[in-house]
C-alpha cells in the first residue's frame, strides 16, 4: 500500500472517528458551549444560534431540533437564575417552619411556628381566621419572620414582612398546590383532628398572605 493510500486511509478513520464522537457528545457538548455562552455574559440564545456554534468549533455533527430546543431552555434557566436579585425570602429555602412574630396593639411581641409556602414573592399560609395571630394581623399588618422549628426557635435571620387576611379561593391555586404537596400529609391528619374534636375547617386553606416590607405594591391591608 502506498504512503499516499495510506495517509489516506488515516484522515478518513480520523474524520469518521470525529463525527462519531461528536454524535455521541450529543447534547453534553452543547451543554458545555451553552454554559461557555452563559459565563461570557449571553442574555439571550436561540436553538439554532447555539448549533450554528457548535459545528463552527467542530464540537457537534448534528442535533434533533428536540435536543436544541431542551438546552436553550437550560441556557435561559440558567441566564435568568444568574441575573435574577436576590429575594429576601431566599433564606426560607428548605426550611418547613417560620417564626412568626406579630404584634399586640401595646407593641409586645407574640411569636409561633407556621407552616408556609413561597409562590411567585409572596409567602402563603394557613391559619384559623379568627386566631390570635389573625386578630392581631388585622390590627397591624407589620410581622417579623424567620427560618423556624417546630418549636418557634428561630433558625436564620429576621425577615421584616407586611401580612394581610386572605378570603377563602383568593390565594393562587398554584400557590394552594405547592403547599398541599409540600405538607399532604400532616395537613391531612391536622384537618382530621382539629374538625373532630374543635369543628375547625380551616386548615390547608391559605388564609395568610405576606410580602417583604420594601414591596412596592399596596395589598389591602
Amino acid at each position: 500500500m502506498s504512503r499516499r493510500t495510506t495517509g489516506h486511509l488515516h484522515k478518513t478513520n480520523a474524520a469518521g472517528a470525529r463525527a462519531n464522537g461528536a454524535e455521541a457528545l450529543g447534547s453534553l457538548a452543547l451543554g458545555a458551549l451553552a454554559a461557555g455562552a452563559v459565563a461570557g455574559g449571553a442574555v439571550a440564545i436561540g436553538a439554532l444560534a447555539i448549533r450554528r456554534l457548535a459545528i463552527k468549533r467542530g464540537r457537534i455533527g448534528s442535533l434533533s431540533i428536540g435536543d436544541l430546543e431542551v438546552n436553550r431552555l437550560r441556557v435561559r434557566e440558567l441566564v435568568i437564575d444568574k441575573q435574577r436579585e436576590p429575594h429576601p425570602f431566599d433564606a426560607l429555602e428548605g426550611h418547613q417552619f417560620i417564626r412568626l412574630t406579630t404584634f399586640r396593639r401595646s407593641g409586645e411581641e407574640v411569636s409561633t411556628p407556621l407552616w408556609f409556602e413561597i409562590w411567585d414573592g409572596r409567602l402563603y399560609a394557613t391559619t384559623p381566621t379568627d386566631s390570635g395571630k389573625m386578630k392581631r394581623i388585622r390590627n397591624n399588618p407589620r410581622v417579623v419572620f424567620s427560618p423556624g422549628d417546630a418549636r418557634g426557635r428561630p433558625r436564620g435571620e429576621s425577615i421584616e414582612g407586611l401580612a394581610r387576611q386572605l378570603s377563602y379561593g383568593e390565594a393562587p391555586e398554584a400557590a394552594r398546590q405547592a403547599y398541599w404537596n409540600k405538607y399532604g400529609k400532616q395537613l391531612t391528619a391536622a384537618r382530621h383532628f382539629f374538625r373532630i374534636f374543635f369543628g375547625e375547617d380551616e386548615i390547608g386553606k391559605l388564609t395568610l398572605e405576606i410580602r417583604p416590607a420594601n414591596d412596592s405594591e399596596q395589598g389591602d391591608d
